[in-house]
């Protein structure tokens, strides 16, 4: 009488296509994380440069003509670039939801430090230094500024009235994250503070 169940031979091959099974879908499963999480960091990284388009473009339109003095009583033009900055600007329409007793005029700075696009903002217009820095954009390799002075487009700003601002900034910068990107940013009309 033979008794129903399954051979060796059987068993081993049940397992073996088992096993294909396993690994194919480990593998698919592992190829869905690997895919989510690049989506994720390329989701961040456009994210992160639409935030620092949007707060150039922002700190450029609202650029206004006013000098400044540093610590020291120095005066400094409206808009700068090079020291160690992109460009530094001041700039109008400085939000004061606690009506604290301060100008609505703001200097504002970008650099690059430590491989990364940062945005620096000073507490007062005139005298002290420029505050924390607010990191925009990590992992860059390389940034420069060109200026356009009404005439054409320079790599520095050299302007005798202390007043007069460019008419737009071209920044780019590259990095392994972001690859090389370009913003051109047209300046505001400018005016009286």
């Amino acid at each position: 009488m033979r008794q129903g169940g399954f051979t060796l031979v059987e068993l081993l091959v049940g397992l073996a296509i088992f096993g294909l099974m396993a690994s194919a879908g480990t593998a698919l499963l592992a190829g869905s994380v690997n895919a989510s999480v690049q989506a994720t960091q390329l989701a961040d990284a456009a994210g992160a440069l639409a935030r620092t388009h949007a707060l150039i473009t922002a700190d450029v339109a609202q650029a206004a003509p006013r000098p400044w003095r540093d610590e020291q009583g120095q005066p400094h033009p409206a808009f700068s670039s090079g020291d160690g900055a992109l460009f530094t600007l001041v700039r109008r329409g400085w939000a004061n939801p606690g009506q604290a007793a301060r100008a609505s005029l703001q200097r504002i700075s970008w650099r690059i430090e430590n491989g990364a696009l940062v945005r620096r903002a000073a507490p007062m217009l005139d005298g002290p230094a420029l505050g924390d820095a607010a990191v925009l954009l990590a992992g860059i390799t390389s940034a420069t500024i060109r200026i356009h002075d009404g005439r054409g487009w320079q790599s520095g700003w050299a302007n005798p009235d202390p007043a007069a601002l460019p008419r737009a900034l071209e920044i780019s910068a590259s990095g392994p994250d972001i690859g090389r990107i370009r913003l051109l940013v047209p300046l505001g009309p400018g005016g009286p503070p």
